[in-house]
């Protein structure tokens, strides 16, 4: 008879993490023990606990923070990208989320190169752009850069420093936003959004590049967002066709 194979070392650290996160001893955003400290408790090397740690990492489980070291997951944000859009504050607090939200620069600029392009503008049409980062639960989960034509609504940028942007627009403006076109794909983090998230560079991330219409069909908004992976959780769901009866 053959003698049974032995598991895999990580297996050890992995299953530990997953047992503490299962009865409740590591909480979203818990700091785990460092490498160290879990090489000596599994009497298993760094290279084990690494593999354990990015597997866990992969799987959405924990996340890295920069050189502050491994801590444990929180719920994510869920939405559907192919749905009408729907403000971040608001999504958030439907899902028991504290939302919030930081602007890092504000101003203008005009319109060029993929902007102009997006837009469909003239070169040199003038925009508003904001550059902010924003939190759930006090844990930074993206960096956006928002594009507005400027000539829609004038006074705008005061304006968003303590409501949401969307609701300001349809609020004071009376503009409705429509989502017109979507692109998603992922990335790694360029250094200077990571360190805007507190991550480590080229940390795993999704990139969201929208463009949105007024209720005119006119293109009013172009957003470039870099989310951190383990913050959000894309679903979209769809109706079973029908048979049509003979």
């Amino acid at each position: 008879m053959e003698a049974s194979k032995k598991p895999p070392q990580y297996l050890k650290v992995k299953r530990h993490i997953l047992e503490q996160l299962r009865i409740g001893a590591l909480t979203p955003h818990d700091k785990l023990p460092t490498e160290r400290e879990l090489t000596d408790k599994f009497h298993v090397n760094r290279n084990t606990v690494r593999h354990a740690l990015t597997i866990l990492e992969r799987e959405g489980r924990i996340y890295r923070s920069g050189r502050k070291g491994w801590f444990t997951s929180g719920q994510r944000l869920v939405f559907d990208p192919s749905k009408e859009h729907v403000n971040f504050d608001k999504r958030a607090r439907q899902q028991k989320f504290e939302p919030s939200w930081e602007v890092i620069e504000s101003g203008t600029t005009t319109a060029s190169g993929e902007l102009q392009e997006l837009f469909d503008v003239e070169e040199g049409t003038p925009l508003y752009h904001i550059y902010e980062t924003g939190s759930l639960d006090g844990q930074p989960v993206y960096y956006s850069e928002y594009f507005f034509l400027a000539d829609i609504c004038p006074g705008f940028l005061p304006k968003i420093i303590s409501q949401p942007m969307t609701d300001v627009l349809r609020d004071d403006y009376d503009i409705h936003l429509f989502q017109k076109h979507l692109l998603i794909r992922p990335i790694n983090m360029a250094e200077r959004m990571a360190g805007l998230l507190e991550l480590p560079a080229h940390y795993p991330g999704v990139f969201f590049r929208r463009v949105k219409t007024s209720q005119t069909g006119q293109v009013v908004e172009v957003d470039f967002e870099y989310w951190r992976a383990d913050s959000i959780e894309l679903r979209s769901s769809y109706e079973t066709p029908q048979k049509d009866e003979d």
